[in-house]
């Protein structure tokens, strides 16, 4: 019985723990998108030209703040109780 249980733990925790990963990976992955954009011009900083650089910055900086809330908000989410976690989307299998 102690073994199942024991078990049973280790393929939640690693199923979180690749859960984590997944979103850590994406929200890196939009952020590095973002970097890219402000660093090409392109949309939606494609508008701002080299005398409004700091307005460019401005909105990159929110763009990767509202993704690193995201992130936050994910990973509040499955720090809770599976009983209490509404479900959500599950990463697709790669």
């Amino acid at each position: 019985m102690s073994l199942a249980i024991t078990l049973a733990a280790m393929f939640t925790g690693y199923y979180k723990f690749r859960e984590r990963s997944y979103f850590l990976q994406q929200t890196a992955d939009a952020i590095e998108e973002e970097a890219n954009a402000v660093r090409l011009g392109i949309y939606p900083y494609r508008e701002f030209d080299d005398d409004r650089e700091a307005e460019a910055l401005k909105l990159f900086t929110q763009c990767v703040e509202d993704h690193r809330n995201e992130q936050r908000r994910r990973q509040q989410q499955l720090d809770q109780p599976s009983d209490q976690t509404a479900p959500a989307s599950q990463p697709s299998a790669a």
